[in-house]
């Protein structure tokens, strides 16, 4: 969808200790951590070590967005919508 929408990213892109799941750099030079949350992420432990990640990956200036893993399948253009709203 990235690819489709023109958006440069980089898949896997190391911060830190953490790996983002997509790098998002819009054309103005933000960057954004584009995190596709699985049903796993839904669990009090893993919310609470996604709000630490999140704090880290914030302090290195990247905007964290997260998006069900759901949406992505059932509704792509909710996602769209929100990936060109980046640019």
């Amino acid at each position: 969808m990235l690819g489709e929408l023109g958006i440069w990213f980089k898949c896997q892109y190391p911060v830190g200790r953490y790996r983002l799941d997509f790098l998002v750099v819009s054309p103005i030079g933000n960057r954004y951590d584009l995190e596709i949350d699985g049903r796993g992420h839904l669990v009090n432990e893993n919310i609470r070590s996604d709000e630490r990640r999140d704090i880290a990956v914030k302090q290195e200036g990247i905007e964290v967005i997260r998006i069900d893993a759901r949406t992505v399948f059932q509704r792509p253009e909710v996602v769209k919508t929100i990936l060109t709203r980046l640019c």
